[in-house]
């Protein structure tokens, strides 16, 4: 009641790795200290969670260990690869690694929240935070900016094939123009050797006579 508030200001992070929506996150952190809190995404300011209170750093990221417990990990293999699925209002999942199936912990007050949060038995589909649009958003700019860049060194690799090419034929022709020379040298040589050997043949045989 004093006006004190604890503010997480990388929330949207924190909740973009683990997967989950950071109201969910959030909420978490007010049901396990008791406290009223809120995930701000206001127009003009950073998004970031505010619980009221004063809350040390190791306390928050002990309860925030105990949220990636119940609602990231695999009951069964304990990676952090599960999907959570809403069914009749119980807080499901299934785990992308092992393969298993089954409910989270529904009887957590935070499980009501993630099931408003994440959809519900019609399947209804997850909203993406302001702070998640703006990083795919992001995301899809730096993309979009890496892919004229790579367009400009494949044009830069594909003059290089065209190069190596126009090398290439010139090299062969140089080749075949010096075979092609030597070639017509021993023809000459061969025929000059040819006549003279005809001339000596017959001279000898006119000398015989």
């Amino acid at each position: 009641g004093n006006g004190i508030k604890t503010c997480i200001v990388n929330m949207a992070d924190v909740a973009k790795a683990l997967k989950r929506p950071p109201v969910v996150c959030t909420k978490f952190f007010g049901c396990e200290l008791g406290a009223v809190c809120r995930y701000d995404e206001r127009d003009g300011d950073a998004p970031r969670s505010i619980v009221h209170g004063a809350h040390q750093t190791d306390m928050l990221q002990k309860h925030l260990d105990k949220f990636i417990e119940k609602y990231v990990l695999c009951v069964k293999c304990r990676y952090p690869e599960i999907d959570i699925k809403i069914k009749a209002g119980m807080v499901t999942a299934r785990c992308a690694a092992c393969g298993w199936a089954g409910d989270l912990d529904n009887v957590h007050p935070l499980a009501k929240i993630i099931a408003k949060e994440m959809g519900d038995e019609g399947g209804k589909k997850q909203k993406k935070s302001k702070a998640e649009r703006q990083a795919e958003k992001a995301e899809k700019a730096r993309k979009k900016a890496a892919g004229e860049d790579d367009s400009d060194d494949d044009a830069d690799d594909d003059d290089e094939p065209v190069k190596e090419k126009k090398e290439k034929k010139e090299k062969k022709e140089k080749k075949e123009k010096k075979e092609g020379k030597e070639g017509k040298e021993k023809k000459e040589k061969k025929e000059k050797k040819e006549k003279k050997e005809k001339k000596e043949k017959k001279e000898k045989k006119e000398g015989l006579r």
